[in-house]
């Protein structure tokens, strides 16, 4: 793609669609934040597949920066172990982090392996 506005647009519009779709999951909760887990689990799965196709480096960048960077959110893995800490949770907090640490690795290793 030789236009970088064109490019920029794309990324912003794919981060968009990651970001509506990430709120839409992040609500699912219990004794640990479920939601979190799995929309990092799934961006990185989803990274994993596209980086297996035979994408262009473009396409590869608003899929993977865009959509994937809009889905994933550790920031959100910052505050919910914050949060844990601070509530004397110390358990769970080291579960989110560990968690949101290597699962969203090895999905993305899982499915690069079967793709």
């Amino acid at each position: 793609m030789s236009n970088p506005i064109l490019l920029t647009l794309l990324i912003g519009a794919a981060g968009g669609i990651g970001a509506v779709l990430r709120y839409a999951i992040i609500s699912w909760h219990g004794a640990l934040p479920f939601g979190l887990f799995a929309v990092n689990i799934l961006a990185g799965g989803f990274v994993g597949y596209i980086y297996s196709g035979s994408l262009t480096q473009d396409w590869l960048v608003i899929a993977s920066v865009g959509l994937a960077g809009g889905l994933s959110t550790f920031a959100t893995v910052s505050a919910e172990g914050f949060d844990y800490y601070h509530r004397g949770r110390l358990v769970q907090m080291l579960l989110t982090l560990v968690i949101n640490a290597l699962m969203p690795l090895l999905a993305m290793m899982l499915v690069m392996q079967f793709v």
